[in-house]
């Protein structure tokens, strides 16, 4: 998973933190994700990504209305990116 604009998480404990991509040490709270099972995966609207993992903690992630936001693939999951403003047309 990329991610290229801001991006919401929500650890175990349950506290939220607005996120940045490129900001160095203020991303130290998604280290935490390392090695942890994915519990689900959820897309809606025009590309808000939501991934739930198995410990608890959250991750939400919205389309940007000028920049790609966010690519995701991996092992059985087709590539999925969701560009500037969003995409309209989801395969079920």
């Amino acid at each position: 998973m990329i991610l290229e604009t801001p991006f919401l998480l929500r650890d175990a404990a349950g506290h939220g933190h607005e996120l940045e991509p490129g900001t160095g040490v203020r991303l130290a709270p998604v280290l935490g994700l390392l090695g942890q099972s994915v519990a689900a995966v959820d897309v809606q609207y025009l590309g808000t990504l939501t991934i739930e993992f198995q410990d608890g903690t959250g991750l939400r992630i919205g389309p940007d209305p000028h920049f790609e936001s966010w690519h995701l693939t991996g092992s059985g999951v087709h590539a999925i990116t969701v560009g500037p403003g969003g995409e309209e047309d989801w395969e079920a």
